[in-house]
C-alpha cells in the first residue's frame, strides 16, 4: 500500500494505492482493472471495502465503469498531483465556504425576484 497511509480507513488506503498506480503509470488510461474479487484479494480487503474504494475513485474521475464490461482507468484521469490525499479539514472549510456562497446567492436571487 501507499506510504503515508497510516490512519486511513481501509477503502481510503485502497483508493490511494490505485490512485498512485495510475499517477505513476503502473495503470494506464483505458486499461481494464482486474475484477473486484481479484482486486479485493490483492489489497487484502473485503469486497464491500473494495467496491467503496472503486466508487470513490469513480466519483473523483480516476476510474470509469462500463456496464457489463468492467472498470477502466479514465482516459483523462486527474493530474498526478491530485493523487495526494485531500486534507479533510481543508475540504470541510471549502464546503462551509461554498454553503455560505450559496446562501448569499440565494438571497441575491430572492432580492432580484422581489424587485
Amino acid at each position: 500500500m501507499a506510504t503515508g497511509s497510516a490512519g486511513l480507513a481501509a477503502y481510503e488506503r485502497v483508493a490511494a494505492a490505485i490512485r498512485s498506480a495510475i499517477a505513476d503509470g503502473r495503470l494506464s488510461p483505458g486499461e481494464r482493472l482486474p475484477g473486484n474479487r481479484t482486486l479485493a484479494d490483492q489489497h487484502d480487503v473485503s469486497l464491500p471495502t473494495l467496491q467503496k474504494a472503486v466508487g470513490v475513485l469513480q466519483d473523483e474521475g480516476w476510474l470509469v465503469a462500463r456496464a457489463a464490461v468492467g472498470v477502466y482507468v479514465s482516459d483523462n484521469p486527474p493530474p498526478a498531483d491530485a493523487a495526494e490525499p485531500v486534507d479533510p479539514r481543508a475540504l470541510r472549510r471549502t464546503v462551509v465556504e461554498l454553503q455560505a456562497e450559496v446562501r448569499s446567492l440565494r438571497q441575491r436571487v430572492e432580492h432580484l425576484e422581489q424587485g
